[in-house]
């Protein structure tokens, strides 16, 4: 069986999922300050006793978009040509975020077009002397970014190699991992990565730790912010990727209780109604908007329209019908369904009335592991095109056993290329979603 946890602001919500998808058990309790104190109360809540032996797998679900204590300082390598400053690494991040992350930054020589032509040498003394001199300033979180990385990350590659032999035990992330195209948006995905690394470590760490204190042996997983799930030690690696993640869990959870392929869902939240499609049992996603801190990521995220609460007036129930219908108009035929905890506005007949606050956690309970590539390929014909598909989609096969499934379930769920319109012909967006069963093997 699997355990879903979302935890809220106003509430914590655990549900028991056997194999079938029948919900086993539910518990609700009131939030308290403190993630480690949320989980061990909704865990002593649940009826029954739930031995280490009856979990196989734990999904939790959380906005940690609700932010974390402070963000680390990081050391930004960019690799492309000169720009204007209002262009340059952190141009146009918001004074907090900008303040923490600090203004240790450089740009080098090197990187790539969007084609695959080499712009210039890698510049690796320049690479050196910065990371000599971010180690000096006691910095040893990298973020490297180079132009044109998607088609050709070897820049990024060899940076990380001077990086990690000018400073040993640096830690450092990569923005090909982690993006897409647009060279600005991915630096600051990657930027964001490295500062929310120790905050991962540290929310992942409380977690298991109380997992165990509930006797719970099994492995925990953390929601990503699109639906699905990744390993608690992937998430420490990439946590960008699953820092606000309830309003997708709780989207796609209640189309699966449901057991609509199709549907439109409002998820009343404390402060804001959020409203999102599924389709062919998919959440509707975005690549454009402020992500963590109202810094511009290049990252998928689900897309949803908003109504903050504060906005409400005496007929409320007639705003709240004319987000849904905003909605309808991308997904005409969905069913209408409720999520999170004050539904009242919310014209949905449950059958089962507590389902709407559990749905979030039983979207967790019920995610298979996800992970995705998304590259650029030049191509001379369609066999090369072929070729460079596959190798995208082992690509896609391995990221999703890192990410903690189990790998004889690892399969790809989606796969397409399409042709880069402003470019010469033969340049195609390869993007690939690999899904898999979580493994089941305690960390």
């Amino acid at each position: 069986m699997k355990l879903g946890v979302d935890v809220g602001r106003v509430t914590t919500v655990a549900v028991l999922v056997d194999p079938g998808g029948q919900t086993v058990a539910r518990a609700v309790v009131d939030s308290v300050p403190g993630l480690g104190e949320c989980l061990r109360a909704v865990l002593a809540a649940l009826p029954g006793d739930r031995s280490s032996g009856e979990v196989d797998a734990v999904g939790l679900t959380t906005d940690f978009e609700r932010r974390p204590s402070r963000l680390r300082p990081v050391a930004a390598l960019r690799i492309a040509p000169p720009s204007h400053p209002s262009l340059g690494p952190l141009a146009g991040w918001p004074a907090q975020a900008a303040r923490e992350v600090g203004t240790l930054h450089a740009v080098v020589a090197g990187g790539s077009a969007l084609t695959g032509r080499r712009l210039a040498p890698l510049d690796r003394a320049a690479v050196a002397d910065f990371a000599r001199r971010a180690a000096d300033d006691g910095v040893t979180a990298f973020s490297v970014a180079a132009a044109g990385a998607l088609t050709r990350p070897d820049p990024e590659l060899a940076a990380a190699e001077v990086i990690a032999e000018a400073v040993p035990g640096a830690d450092i992330t990569l923005s090909h991992e982690l993006g897409r195209s647009g060279l600005r948006e991915r630096e600051n995905t990657a930027v964001l990565n490295a500062a929310l690394r120790p905050w991962a470590a540290r929310v992942s760490d409380t977690a298991e730790r109380a997992l165990r204190v509930g006797g719970l042996r099994a492995p925990l997983h953390l929601a990503r912010n699109t639906g699905g799930l990744v390993s608690a030690a992937y998430f420490r690696r990439y946590p960008v990727l699953a820092v606000a993640s309830t309003t997708a869990s709780a989207v796609r959870g209640a189309a699966l209780a449901a057991g609509a392929d199709r549907a439109v869902v409002v998820d009343a939240g404390a402060a804001e109604f959020r409203c999102a499609s599924v389709t062919d049992g998919e959440v509707e996603s975005s690549d454009v908007g402020p992500g963590l801190g109202g810094v511009d990521l290049d990252l998928a995220r689900i897309r949803t329209d908003v109504l903050p609460r504060a906005d409400l007036d005496r007929t409320g129930s007639e705003q709240v019908a004319d987000l849904v219908a905003r909605v309808r108009r991308r997904a005409p035929g969905g069913v209408l369904l409720a999520a999170g905890g004050d539904c009242g506005l919310v014209p949905v007949r449950a059958q089962d009335p507590a389902a709407p606050i559990a749905a979030a956690a039983y979207g967790a309970a019920r995610s298979d592991i996800v992970a995705e590539v998304d590259q650029v390929a030049v191509a001379g014909g369609r066999a090369e095109l072929d070729r460079l598909l596959g190798l995208a989609r082992d690509q896609a096969l391995a990221r999703v056993v890192a990410a903690g499934a189990a790998p004889a379930t690892a399969r790809v769920a989606f796969a397409a290329h399409t042709p880069v319109s402003y470019l010469p012909e033969g340049v195609h967006r390869l993007r690939v979603r690999a899904v898999g069963s979580p493994s089941g093997i305690p960390s």
